[in-house]
């Protein structure tokens, strides 16, 4: 089976063919998010007529509920809640939250595999969350389990570089020079990963979870072994072992299409 995969967040959308196992049949595309809803869907329609897959599945910012965007996601442009899947593709489609794909994929074959109680967190232009509760995906009532607002996103990271007027807002580049010594990129940094670490700490009194996998472009800049060091000071009695996603920025796209098989292949 082939299944065209998608993972589209607020600064770029990522697309590949990939099999019902979840292994690539050819290599990632990303490109920049565009600026209009109609102009993401050209993307899909186009992906998708080039392909020609059995499936399609869809891993997305914003609140997923019964295979539908439950609203706009605060990162993509208006009227993407409103794109009739359906339409754009003509083959059985599966739309599922990035968090929760990206947890899918790490917990049947990658960072969160042999655990039964596990948090997914992706760090990117925002952040998402998702649970992983004795095996399975909590999705809560209307899907919006996991969708907690966290002063750690890329976003975040840029609001703490403009609020201290440092003239660099790249995060890359602020971490980049925090690395290299420079006095105020690394207060920015370090209040960034204070916030990261204040947020992990609270997720985990939350659930009581094993592991926590940080998959998105920022997870690229995270120190595991202070995250890790901190943790265990602030969760002594249940501190869980903070580690990257095995598939990095493409847990989305994999677990998408493991999700797709599940619903249309059992």
């Amino acid at each position: 089976m082939k299944i065209s995969a998608f993972d589209i967040g607020g600064s770029k959308i990522s697309y590949a063919l990939i099999d019902s196992d979840g292994n690539f049949l050819q290599d990632v595309q990303r490109i920049p998010t565009p600026q209009t809803a109609d102009e993401i869907a050209d993307i899909l329609h186009t992906a998708v007529a080039t392909s020609e897959p059995d499936g399609v599945a869809v891993a997305t910012a914003g609140v997923v509920f019964e295979n539908r965007l439950a609203g706009k996601p605060n990162n993509l442009p208006a009227g993407y809640e409103n794109l009739d899947f359906g339409v754009l593709f003509g083959v059985p489609y599966l739309i599922e939250n990035d968090a929760n794909a990206a947890a899918w994929a790490e917990y049947k074959a990658g960072a969160l595999q042999n655990t039964m109680n596990a948090l997914m967190q992706t760090l990117g232009t925002d952040v998402g969350c998702a649970i992983i509760a004795n095996g399975m995906l909590l999705h809560g009532k209307c899907g919006a389990a996991g969708e907690v607002r966290m002063p750690f996103s890329g976003t975040s990271l840029r609001l703490l570089a403009q609020n201290a007027h440092f003239p660099q807002t790249d995060c890359f580049e602020i971490y980049h020079q925090a690395l290299a010594g420079h006095a105020d990129a690394r207060r920015i940094y370090s209040q960034w990963e204070s916030n990261l670490l204040n947020g992990l700490q609270q997720l985990n009194q939350l659930l009581d979870v094993e592991t926590i996998a940080l998959s998105g472009s920022l997870s690229k800049i995270v120190n595991y072994e202070n995250v890790n060091a901190a943790l265990h000071t602030l969760c002594p009695f249940n501190p869980p072992l903070t580690v990257p996603a095995k598939f990095a920025t493409d847990s989305g796209l994999i677990g998408a299409a493991l999700l797709w098989r599940q619903q249309f292949q059992g």
